[in-house]
């Protein structure tokens, strides 16, 4: 009798501390670490990026060349319209730019005063074809997929 309880409490003890019974495993463990991670979608690892900005290192240093040459292919296009007015303006206008995982510019809103709207009634065509006009990009990086993103460009508007 005492044989059978001494087999019985070992097979016991050793299937208790088999990691093959086990609920958890190490597949199981990686991925809880996996889904553990937070991940800012609102920031990319790598910004967009311009032929011209490619020799460029750091990532702060491609988005300001990002960013300068964007300004100045806009206002390159936007320079070929002529605006005419008959008011002085002084105000700002706000363009949602969005650049898809294929590195093209499209405007997804333009937000105006009514000072700008009734003074540029064009206006919105202008940027649109502006836009459209622009060079393809490579996209934005997101944990090595190409993602889209998402940019707020100011628009002063001032007469002389």
């Amino acid at each position: 009798m005492l044989k059978r309880v001494a087999s019985f409490l070992f097979l016991v003890l050793f299937f208790m501390s088999c990691d093959f019974f086990s609920t958890t495993s190490t597949t199981a463990d990686s991925n809880l670490q996996l889904l553990d991670t937070v991940i800012d979608y609102t920031k990319v690892d790598v910004y967009p990026i311009f032929l011209d900005c490619e020799n460029y290192a750091e990532n702060d240093n491609q988005k300001e060349c990002f960013e300068r040459t964007l300004t100045q292919k806009l206002s390159e296009l936007f320079s070929k319209n002529e605006l005419k007015v008959k008011k002085e303006v002084n105000d700002t206008a706000f363009i949602d730019l969005l650049i898809d995982n294929t590195g093209r510019a499209s405007v997804v809103n333009i937000s105006a005063p009514q000072s700008i709207i009734t003074n540029f009634p064009k206006l919105d065509t202008i940027i649109k074809q502006s836009i459209s006009l622009l060079p393809t990009v490579k996209p934005a990086v997101k944990h090595g997929i190409f993602v889209k993103s998402q940019y707020r460009l100011v628009v002063v508007v001032k007469t002389i």
